[in-house]
């Protein structure tokens, strides 16, 4: 069977959601999103969207290139929780991967008229770092996919909450195989200096057409 392994306008992540965990030779691994903090292999730490800072005293990944404010999916094992205020727990990092951020699109005439609206299935969906995550299926065959989030002042339809709709453009590409992905949209954009929160409407179309909704709570600087 081929198997096309996409890139979303430059990265496909396929890995465990959030907080699961696997086992390996013996140890227990944890998935965590989050933040890296500083540049140095040898300093680095990295904020989860939980509230934890993980201080990275192992690391495999040789290649990796740390750079402050990159957006990760961390897979680690505990090592001992810290008895310092710097950062909670040192960790032994197994893999890191970059994972897809981009803004929210905030729609005009031509966006309206050119921003797909192909179906998607929503996984799971949390908040934290100041980002909504979205992680997602499709189906694909050999063209690249491509995935927004569109804040569209003509599409607010609940009183008090702001309505985001996630779009997918499949480019016409045939269902031939199913994927996931993972993306990340920075929030800062939606707060209201007056107000300690804002409310959420997510939207995306689903298999069957109808839509999918899901209601979230933005509270700025929140943990998930």
């Amino acid at each position: 069977m081929r198997k096309n392994w996409y890139l979303l306008l430059g990265l496909l992540v396929l890995l465990a959601a959030s907080c699961s965990v696997d086992k390996e030779e013996g140890e227990y691994f944890q998935y965590a999103l989050g933040v890296v903090e500083g540049n140095s292999a040898t300093t680095f730490m990295i904020l989860t969207d939980g509230g934890e800072r993980l201080r990275p005293v192992q690391f495999h990944p040789t290649n990796y290139e740390i750079e402050a404010g990159k957006r990760v999916l961390v897979r680690f094992t505990l090592i001992e929780e810290s008895n310092t205020e710097n950062y909670d727990y040192a960790v032994k990092v197994a893999s890191i991967s970059n994972v897809l951020t981009k803004q929210i699109v905030i729609a005009n005439e031509e966006v309206r008229d050119t921003i797909g609206n192909d179906p998607v299935t929503i996984n799971w969906l949390s908040i934290g770092n100041d980002y909504l995550n979205v992680d997602f299926s499709f189906w694909a065959d050999s063209k690249p996919h491509y995935f927004d989030l569109v804040l569209d002042s003509t599409k607010q339809t609940k009183a008090g909450f702001i309505t985001l709709n996630f779009h997918h453009n499949a480019k016409d590409d045939i269902r031939y195989s199913k994927y996931s992905g993972l993306v990340s949209f920075p929030l800062e954009l939606l707060k209201d200096d007056d107000l300690e929160s804002v409310k959420l409407l997510f939207t995306a179309k689903k298999e069957d057409n109808s839509t999918f909704t899901h209601e979230m709570e933005y509270k700025y600087g929140q943990e998930e």
